[in-house]
């Protein structure tokens, strides 16, 4: 089977990719969170969750919720974090990977909003799915392709060699609209409560489908 004809696969993190989904995406760029730190917080995640199992009393959302909190941590961490590079802040590269999320709107998928941030991008999508076009569309092929051309396009003209995004991505499936109109705001408020601009308008790099 093809690596990414999958509903379902894992890496660090168990993640659901049905054909037709709605999804939001948060990818930075490599290095942005030290090692170490990742390694805490992978440690503590498998902590937390197995408390969880474990609870007879646990509800049914309570693992949705623990996978929000720690994105919320590593989200906190990469607006805060003064260390890293932020080459993401710079016009030309932002350009390069804004244009490589508009690549494939209305051809495999509906773009729906992202936000481009100095060391991480947000963005949310619906992939096409089997009645709109021929092909079968999964989430990690159109990442895949994304982030590989976004990296060698920005590497080239930075003049840089080597990994450029991290590799995992956090991705999350969009349950219903309500939760759809929370993460589009939360993107698109993101500059703000990072301080780099005072209202969602005067950010540059961020988009939401009109209508």
């Amino acid at each position: 089977m093809n690596e990414f004809k999958k509903d379902f696969y894992r890496a660090n993190l168990p993640h659901l990719q049905p054909l037709g989904g709605t999804f939001f995406v948060t990818y930075n760029l490599s290095g942005s969170v030290p090692m170490h730190v990742i390694e805490k917080w992978e440690e503590e995640y498998k902590i937390d969750k197995k408390k969880i199992k474990e609870n007879k009393d646990a509800k049914w959302n309570d693992l949705d919720n623990l996978n929000k909190r720690y994105f919320l941590k590593k989200d906190k961490f990469l607006d805060e974090t003064k260390n890293g590079d932020f080459y993401l802040q710079q016009d030309e590269i932002a350009k390069i990977v804004t244009g490589s999320l508009h690549f494939w709107d209305t051809k495999k998928l509906d773009l729906l909003a992202y936000c481009v941030m100095p060391n991480h991008v947000h963005v949310v999508f619906r992939l096409f799915d089997n009645e709109e076009i021929e092909q079968d569309v999964y989430l990690t092929q159109i990442m895949h392709s994304i982030k590989r051309f976004s990296a060698a396009e920005c590497n080239k003209k930075l003049g840089l060699r080597g990994e450029f995004w991290q590799h995992e991505s956090y991705d999350r499936l969009v349950r219903n609209e309500t939760e759809l109109k929370n993460i589009i705001a939360y993107i698109l408020d993101n500059p703000v409560k990072a301080n780099l601009c005072k209202e969602q308008k005067d950010w540059k790099w961020s988009y939401e489908k009109s209508g």
